[in-house]
């Protein structure tokens, strides 16, 4: 969807409001799906101040973690307080931005986690290919490759321990490796797993050259 039709969609859904509509949210994906330039800010602005009847709510969702997307909007000079909520890890973690509080935090069981990772290994997966998030930050294999990946984000803490994190509330386990790697682990966790979601893509970590996928492990939660 372009800019132009993102506002036309607005304009069109202004006219569909009607009184018993208390509450609309307007998501967007931080990493793109809906750019914020000048002439859309505009256009929400204005979109917030009609007098529809409704609370008009926007709301930040990325799989990134809360703190890196908040780290992110203050390098494009994006007020914060433009967001109602900022929604982080696939729906891991939410932020009233408003208040500075936490909504809500998904949490995995520790001893699913470690399940799986031991699955993961056990498949040929490799330590370095393992991070972990709380809603704030990754936690991530101090490898070369690793450092260079996350050369300009500010939340990573490095730890040979990656497997062996007890203390820390994972809100997200993401793994990297091959088609097949990440094609079996995560046909055995639809299998066998329940109340828990994955989410598959390429990644260009930890280099691009690699061409490996990605599984995003979450609780039923699922960015919203």
């Amino acid at each position: 969807m372009n800019e132009y039709s993102v506002i036309r969609f607005f304009n069109q859904f202004i006219k569909t409001i009607k009184n018993d509509i208390k509450n609309v949210g307007i998501i967007t994906d931080k990493d793109g799906t809906l750019l914020l330039n000048d002439d859309l800010k505009v256009a929400l602005k204005d979109f917030r101040e009609k007098e529809l009847g409704a609370n008009i709510y926007i709301i930040a969702n990325s799989g990134r973690t809360v703190q890196d997307m908040i780290n992110c909007l203050e390098e494009e000079n994006i007020p914060l307080n433009y967001f109602d909520y900022i929604i982080g890890d696939n729906g891991g973690m939410c932020l009233d931005v408003k208040s500075n509080k936490q909504i809500y935090k998904h949490l995995i069981d520790r001893n699913i986690t470690n399940h799986i990772i031991q699955k993961f290994l056990e498949n040929g997966g490799k330590l370095s290919d393992i991070r972990l998030a709380d809603g704030e930050r990754i936690f991530a294999y101090p490898t070369k490759e690793a450092k260079q990946y996350y050369r300009n984000t500010k939340n990573v803490i490095f730890t040979e321990a990656i497997e062996q994190l007890e203390d820390i509330e994972i809100t997200k386990l993401t793994l990297t490796g091959t088609h097949e790697q990440i094609s079996e682990i995560n046909r055995y966790i639809r299998e066998n797993i329940k109340g828990y979601k994955t989410h598959l893509g390429r990644t260009f970590f930890p280099e691009k050259s690699r061409n490996n996928y990605r599984l995003d492990f979450t609780r039923n939660a699922y960015k919203r």
